[in-house]
Parts: structure tokens; sequence; C-alpha cells
């Protein structure tokens, strides 16, 4: 089996973390056996001339075109450019994997009607999510109608956003939820008893997009809980936008200095998981999500959860796995840290661990082929 991926957003050369998630389902399909590419676009005026790069990358062949064509009509040219010659080189693919409409499923749907190569929609996009709103406009809306009706299967990363697309009037017969991939790593050592000997770290993970990582009210969360026990920290972990904003906050409450929290910058997975070990409960205040891999991630490393009602928080977080608080509901959110800390012994490790087992590699990789071969 042959399977092309064609995605919007990939790891480049100017970026090594863009569309990181879809090289993972990429390489998770790979390892099946399956025959994978990846074709993907990056614009930017700083590139003199178009340039292919077609590079192997742990079995996934992946081309990616370097343009300063921008718009619509500067991407049309750009996927063309890029089908001729994965074609010329690589011949026609058995199924064509669509990441993110709407442009990238336009050239599916012209495979489709010119070579009869049947094609698949995964869709991340947080857009259609209501506190986001950015799926907006009569043509966006119906040429990924269009898109959708002749897709074969449509498989949004979590259940959450499946329904806010399906909010839209998004319609088609075949929804398969298919989660996003947690590196392998994650599943390796760790501990099994997670409470610290000194004080209970709560360990936050992301981009500091404070728009939908609501970030500044954890900092708001851990000042009210420091003026009730002096017995945990927090560790915030990462970088972004809004991270200067965070820190400035945490700063003004005197919360490092007087030992509640700390900001470890941006770091690479494999500290992330190191942190992780190290925790004992993950937080997650965010206003929106289309899935959360740091949830996965978090599972996976055996911790229990506090978060809000976002991405696969609710798929994941029962009374056996932590705690869902209300979005902005900050009173709530130091209710439950406070609770956390109190009773985080009743959280067995091994049984987290356990439900966090369908986000590897292989579950995942094996469940994309299973799709693809079903409508072969």
């Amino acid at each position: 089996m042959k399977v092309l991926f064609l995605t919007p957003w990939y790891p480049h050369r100017y970026d090594a973390m863009s569309g990181l998630f879809v090289r993972k389902h990429a390489q998770a399909v790979a390892r099946q056996g399956v025959e994978v590419g990846v074709l993907s676009i990056y614009n930017a005026q700083c590139i003199m001339h178009n340039e292919i790069e077609d590079k192997v990358v742990e079995g996934v062949r992946e081309v990616v075109i370097y343009t300063n064509k921008g718009g619509a009509w500067g991407e049309v040219q750009a996927m063309k450019q890029l089908w001729q010659y994965w074609h010329k080189h690589y011949g026609k693919p058995d199924v064509v994997h669509v990441n993110v409409l709407t442009k990238q499923g336009l050239l599916a749907r012209w495979l489709q009607v010119n070579y009869n190569i049947p094609y698949v929609v995964m869709e991340h996009w947080s857009g259609y999510l209501p506190e986001n709103g950015s799926y907006r406009g009569f043509v966006r809306k119906t040429l990924s109608q269009m898109i959708l009706s002749h897709a074969k299967v449509v498989m949004p990363v979590s259940s959450k956003l499946m329904n806010a697309m399906q909010q839209y009037g998004l319609r088609h017969a075949n929804w398969q939820i298919v989660p996003n991939v947690v590196d392998d790593f994650f599943y390796n050592n760790g501990t099994t008893s997670r409470v610290s000997k000194g004080k209970f770290r709560f360990i936050h993970v992301s981009c500091f997009d404070n728009k939908a990582k609501n970030t500044l009210a954890i900092v708001e969360a851990v000042e009210r809980l420091s003026k009730q026990r002096n017995d945990f920290e927090m560790l915030m972990v990462g970088t972004g936008q809004d991270i200067f904003f965070t820190r400035s906050l945490a700063d003004n409450y005197k919360l490092a200095s007087r030992g509640f929290m700390r900001f470890t910058g941006e770091q690479t997975p494999q500290e992330v998981k190191a942190w992780m070990d190290e925790s004992d409960c993950f937080v997650l205040f965010s206003n929106y999500e289309t899935a959360a891999v740091v949830l996965e991630e978090a599972a996976v490393c055996g911790m229990p959860i506090i978060s809000t009602p976002v991405g696969i928080a609710e798929e994941l977080i029962d009374e056996t796995t932590g705690i869902i608080v209300p979005v902005k509901d900050v009173n709530s959110l130091v209710e439950a840290m406070s609770a956390m800390i109190d009773n985080a012994k009743k959280y067995d490790s091994i049984k987290i661990k356990e439900r966090a087992a369908k986000y590897s590699f292989d579950r995942v990789g094996h469940q994309l082929v299973e799709i693809y071969r079903s409508q072969l």
C-alpha cells in the first residue's frame, strides 16, 4: 500500500515543531509496513525562488516546497508543482490522506477525479471550536462540505472536535476518531507512585498562548492557593507568545521567590518527559483545545490530571484519573488543586498508564491502516 499525506502544517527547516503531530501520524503508518509520503508547502517572503526538498525521515518520504508565492493562487501552483514532482519520481498512491481542510482537500478531490485515488480527511484545526470561531466565510464552508462529501472517511482527533464540526452542519456518513500519537519514550520507565517526597509538584506544559491556554489564570490560581497552604509548587514548562505576560504576573505575586512557581523555558520532548516523571499532577486550564497531546503524554506517564473539559479531557478523565473543572473558573481550579494534594494517593499510576495505551505509535498506526484498507 502507498499512502500520500497532504498537509499545510509540517516540520521544516525554519520550524522543527510545526505540524509535528502530522509527522507522527505518518511515521505511525510507516511502521505498519506501508509506503508513506508527505507533500507540504512552506511560504515566506525571504525565499528567493521555489525549491523542493526531498528526504526520508524515519521511513517517511517528506517532500516540502519552499516558495515566496503566497495567496490562494500561489498555493495552487505550488501544490501542482509538488504533485508533478511526486508523480514523476514515485508514481501514484493508493490512498491520499488529507490533513486540515480546505486547500489540500482540493488537490485530493482533483486526484480522485483524474486518477481515481480515494482520499480520507483528518482534521486537527481548532477553528471549528466555538471558543475560537475562525471557521467562517461562505466559500470556505462550501468547499469544506464539498471535500468532505467525497472523502471516504472523516477523522477528527477528538470527539469534541467532531461535535464542533457537526454543529457547523458539516455532514458525512463515516466519522472515526483517531487520536494523536505519543512518542515511544513517554511509555518507558517512569514512577508507579507519584507522590513527591518534598513539596507536591503540579506541572503545566504548553505554548503559552493565553487566548487558548489561559496561563495567566493558572498563575492566579497558584497565588490564591498559596494563601491557603505552602506544601506545593507549580512547574511551568515551555515558551510562547504570552510567556512574558505570564512570568510578569508571577513575578508581581513573587511566586518564584516564595517557592510556589518555576519556569523552565523551552524544553525538548525528552526533557518534558523527565519533568513529568518528577511531578505529581498535570494541570491544563485551557479555554479550548482540539485534542491536547499533553494530556495524552501526562496520562502515559501515569499522572493524575486536572483539566477543563477541552479536547480529549472528557474521554480520558474520570474519578480514577483526575478532576474536570469548568472553563475560566479559577476558584474551582484552586479547589481541585488543593483536593489533589490531599488525595493524590488514591490515583493508580499503573491504571492511568493502561488507559493511555491507545495513543502509541503501534495502536494509532494500526487504526489508520485498517481505515485505509477498508476503502480500497
